[in-house]
């Protein structure tokens, strides 16, 4: 059994990282004489786009055919539901006011900002129906 130096092992362990960081570097890439072209997209390419609706009424058919969203363009991460964006409103109340808010939410089992708005939605339907 031979033994190797110090030396002779730091090198080759050096050697060894050296052609590691290498090949992480060349992956994903073609083989060519300079191992430095990305690689095309194949016929295995999991990101094939297929072809977008023309018409609302191809879009119908293929979502209730079950195609997924994403295929058919929509964009989740844009989609926003009209009449129903957030608005901040501020109302200054006097501190029994609060209190007695907080005692009614804790009661329901509810969070004050939810009460406030249960109470203001019943108020605005019942206001609706006269």
């Amino acid at each position: 059994m031979e033994t190797q130096s110090k030396a002779k092992r730091l090198t080759h362990r050096k050697r060894g990282i050296t052609e590691s960081q290498q090949s992480l570097e060349n992956s994903g890439q073609r083989s060519s004489l300079t191992g430095r072209e990305e690689s095309g997209s194949s016929q295995y390419d999991v990101h094939e786009h297929r072809k977008l609706p023309n018409t609302v009424e191809e879009f119908d058919r293929r979502f209730d055919a079950g195609e997924d969203l994403a295929d058919l363009g929509v964009d989740l991460s844009k989609a926003t539901r009209p009449g129903l964006e957030i608005k901040r409103v501020n109302v200054d109340l006097p501190a029994h006011f609060i209190d007695k808010l907080d005692r009614c939410a804790t009661l329901r089992g509810l969070t004050r900002q939810a009460l406030i708005k249960a109470w203001l939605y019943e108020r605005l339907e019942r206001e609706a129906g006269l």
